[in-house]
């Protein structure tokens, strides 16, 4: 599972994400990074080129920073995948979280887990992939919010109305 973050840089937005493999993207766009621990700060090699980062945080309940890279500083803000969705539905751009569960709409067998439990999702995006009659069907969310539960496994036999995913 990758780890996205959306991040403000003097007021610019970018997207971060790390993948499991350790690949880095910002933007879409792959960057070759390394990360080494020196004295005070951090060491960065993005595609090749370093960068000496300090970071003092400027706020005790909001993850903003002053950070100085190579010498020049900056106001940058983190936000991880789930607070950048709270805030959307703080500012009105989309549904509110809901409370509600994935139910097999008929019997068939589970051939793709397409979540992970903690996960933000959104409604009508794609959780689960059920075979039935040699079809493959996938079940959508119901609703935004986070997998609470994952109540099944690939390769599982269900019936009509089991509990599949968990959303709160």
């Amino acid at each position: 599972m990758s780890v996205v973050y959306t991040v403000y840089i003097n007021g610019r937005e970018y997207r971060v994400e790390r993948s499991e493999e350790d690949t880095l993207l910002i933007n879409g766009k792959p960057f070759d990074a390394e990360r080494y621990v020196v004295n005070d700060g951090v060491m960065y090699r993005f595609n090749r080129k370093s960068y000496a980062t300090y970071a003092v945080p400027t706020s005790d309940d909001e993850p903003q920073y002053h950070v100085t890279v190579n010498g020049k500083g900056m106001s940058v803000e983190l936000e991880d995948e789930k607070t950048a969705l709270m805030k959307s539905f703080q500012i009105g751009k989309a549904t509110q979280l809901q409370s509600a569960t994935v139910r097999s709409p008929m019997p068939g067998k589970i051939t793709r887990i397409m979540v992970t439990e903690g996960e933000l999702i959104e409604a009508g995006q794609g959780v689960i992939i059920l075979e039935a009659m040699k079809m493959e069907n996938e079940i959508k969310a119901p609703s935004a919010g986070i997998v609470k539960a994952i109540r099944v496994k690939e390769a599982d036999a269900v019936e009509k109305n089991t509990v599949l995913i968990d959303i709160s």
